[in-house]
């Protein structure tokens, strides 16, 4: 007997489940938005039970009628003979959608049809089902649109997502039926002779892993389920379902054994989850797994086999972040690692609507889709390029666009001439090339990875502002002409001008920070910052050392301001670390900071510093500790004496402390047996006239500079 069925599915899969169901058989297939329409006998809804990678659920189709009033729905339900499909001692639950307002609330409509259906088998029978919300023996789904309304039993049960490897959803998981749409939208897995590789560089709970090895080696989704909402309708066939089971798990062993496909996924926090769901799943050997933050990704060298090589990602987003502000700077870490990585590959990247994804790719295929209720946008496109930075091209960044000489020209191409083949042999990027040395143009010119800043010191009250505003701007244009970069990229900032206040930082400000290099890592700076753009020139040797002391520690910043010695920690490789700060932009700044280099957030947390009591509070120790001190003519509320005190109490048994302060700031007492390295940290570049601080370590004796 042919029946008549629907498939719902999420937004934006329709065509898929189309050309699913007609490999099942299914016949006058017609979509719409969310569901697909077809007919067919009772093995073709078991096949796509059982089969459906995309499919959310299989109803049998009842009937419709107009529901003008709440009797008219009653009526309607009544009239359909459901002897033939409900026990009279079994168990029901009625579901009700509504696509537009109807004259009665959706809770008061499945109640009134709950009311018709038992009535119904009372009168016939003598005694009535009950009612059991939980897997019920048969499940009526009521569709209302308006005044229409239409009959359902849902053979499914419950969602066809639910494939029974996943004890728990974890963090804003992704539905397993859209991960199987987004693997098939995105080329996987591809009818190659060599077969396909797959790299998840954030697999979470393995989602997309499992679906990809599912699909790779023929396996059907539903074969790990133990309910369907046709097990305890009257209309089920037991021995048909039987023989699809037996066929499926034929395919399955047969599948596995035939695999061309390597499938591997990374992620940076715990995979206890992930390898859980793995083993239920029966596919424990065919997928690979490991810890790795998204800093560390690399292109797997067992994928260089494979003709096809496709990764998959679903970058956090919302609720799984600290601040929803750094999911864009993950997205601009992920996409400079698959230029620098999987040039060659096609990439599948899965961002919330809300999030403007630039692959810097000009062919991306963009697919509008639902994660639930979540607004979502598929990104697909083919890897060009490499994103790997070429530090030996600093001396032909920096060729002169015209001659000029004067005394400020000359000295600036004196010294260019002097620091930029050091500044290649210690690949630095970001250095001082100039640093008052003439009186007169009293200055400092720092370059930033391309970008320049030069910027006027204190000036003495007798130099009139107009005047000291020429002088600046001459030295910027100076510095654009010996330097042979373009004027936009020379930042001018005059002493005493004011600028806008970190605290009422806007989200577009932190996207529109530029982003440059050091020691292969990446930094949001503010170029046009008065006083610290994020990078702290002074200081790159003191990040050096907490790079080269962080291995296997537990690091914790004091006055992190935008993180860069948070950051030198985790590439060094701090197990995790805290970054305390009283500042929420310089909080929001750490966190970008974090992201845009591919740590984790939640081995690399970030919070607001209520000195000291934050730090008493605490009841971790710390291997590895940074105060970077701020200038107490600025900060007169720290008491640094009670915050240094909490922050030695905070070290291990073998911890050391580190102290950058003002050279002006009086030594507080938890400091008095601490060595001062500041010989070892002051930069080259900086040294002529340094007057920026002192540095000094805790314990002394065990110096390591």
């Amino acid at each position: 007997m042919t029946l008549r069925f629907t498939a719902t599915c999420a937004f934006g899969l329709e065509r898929l489940v189309e050309e699913e169901l007609k490999t099942f058989g299914a016949a006058e297939v017609d979509r719409e938005k969310g569901a697909v329409h077809f007919s067919g006998k009772l093995g073709v809804s078991y096949r796509a039970c059982l089969w459906s990678r995309f499919s959310s659920r299989v109803l049998l189709d009842l009937g419709g009628f107009e529901v003008p009033d709440e009797k008219s729905l009653y009526d309607g339900v009544r009239a359909i003979d459901w002897s033939g499909h409900i026990s009279p001692s079994g168990t029901i639950a009625v579901e009700t959608v509504q696509k537009r307002k109807s004259s009665f609330p959706g809770y008061y409509a499945s109640l009134k049809t709950k009311d018709a259906i038992v009535d119904q088998i009372r009168d016939r029978f003598g005694t009535r089902p009950s009612v059991r919300v939980e897997r019920p023996e048969v499940l009526i789904h009521l569709f209302l649109d308006g005044d229409k309304a239409k009959v359902f039993i849902d053979l499914s049960g419950e969602g066809l997502h639910r494939r029974g490897y996943r004890s728990s959803g974890g963090t804003a998981p992704l539905k397993e039926s859209l991960a199987a749409a987004i693997l098939r939208m995105t080329g996987f897995p591809a009818d190659t002779e060599a077969g396909t590789a797959l790299v998840d560089p954030m697999c979470g709970s393995g989602t997309f892993l499992v679906e990809a090895a599912l699909m790779a080696a023929d396996c059907a989704p539903g074969l790990g389920r133990d309910y369907f909402g046709f097990t305890g309708w009257l209309g089920h066939d037991p021995g048909l379902w039987a023989d699809l089971i037996a066929d499926a798990s034929d395919r399955k062993r047969r599948g596995l054994a035939g695999k061309k496909t390597a499938i591997i996924g990374y992620d940076s926090t715990s995979l206890s989850e992930c390898r859980k769901n793995i083993r239920t799943a029966g596919l424990e050997g065919i997928v690979m797994i490991e810890q790795r933050d998204l800093a560390h990704l690399k292109s797997p060298i067992l994928a260089n086999q494979f003709d096809t090589r496709i990764l998959v990602a679903n970058p956090p987003y919302g609720e799984r972040l600290e601040s929803p502000l750094t999911a864009s700077f993950i997205q601009r870490c992920l996409i400079r690692k698959l230029k620098e990585e999987f040039a060659g590959w096609r990439a599948g990247i899965l961002i919330a609507s809300a999030c403007r994804f630039d692959g810097g790719e000009e062919d991306i295929k963009r697919t509008k889709l639902f994660n639930g209720p979540l607004p979502c946008e598929l990104n697909v496109f083919e890897v060009s390029g490499s994103g790997t930075a070429d530090n030996a091209s600093i001396r032909r960044m920096y060729k002169p666009a015209l001659p000029r000489s004067d005394d400020f020209s000359n000295r600036l191409r004196k010294n260019l001439k002097n620091i930029i083949p050091w500044a290649e042999r210690e690949i630095i990027d970001c250095f001082r090339i100039y640093d008052s040395d003439i009186p007169e143009y009293n200055v400092a010119v720092d370059i930033f990875d391309g970008y320049v800043r030069v910027v006027e010191y204190p000036r003495p009250q007798t130099v009139p502002a107009d005047a000291a505003g020429r002088r600046l701007r001459y030295c910027a244009d100076a510095a654009s002409e010996v330097m042979g970069v373009p004027r936009p990229l020379i930042h001018a900032i005059s002493w005493g001008e004011k600028r806008r206040s970190r605290s009422d930082k806007t989200d577009e400000w932190f996207r529109n920070l530029k982003e440059v290099s050091e020691a292969g890592m990446r930094f949001l700076v503010d170029l046009e910052a008065a006083r610290n753009c994020g990078l702290p020139l002074r200081q790159r040797l003191v990040r050096r050392f907490i790079r080269d002391n962080a291995k296997g520690s537990r690091f914790l910043c004091l006055f992190c301001g935008s993180g860069s010695a948070t950051v030198s920690a985790a590439e060094g490789g701090a197990l995790k670390s805290l970054s305390l700060d009283p500042s929420t932009a310089n909080i929001t700044w750490s966190r970008c900071n974090i992201a845009v280099n591919g740590f984790s957030s939640e081995s690399h947390r970030v919070m607001a510093l209520d000195e000291p009591e934050a730090l008493r509070d605490l009841r971790e120790s710390f291997d590895l500790i940074f105060v970077d001190m701020p200038d107490p003519f600025r900060r007169k509320a720290i008491n640094a004496e009670s915050l240094l005190k909490a922050a030695v109490e905070r070290l291990s048994d073998r911890g050391r402390l580190l102290c950058f302060m003002d050279a002006k700031m009086p030594l507080p007492a938890p400091l008095i047996s601490a060595k001062d390295i500041t010989a070892h940290i002051v930069p080259r570049d900086l040294k002529r006239g340094w007057r920026a601080g002192r540095c000094l370590i805790l314990p002394g004796d065990q110096l390591q500079v």
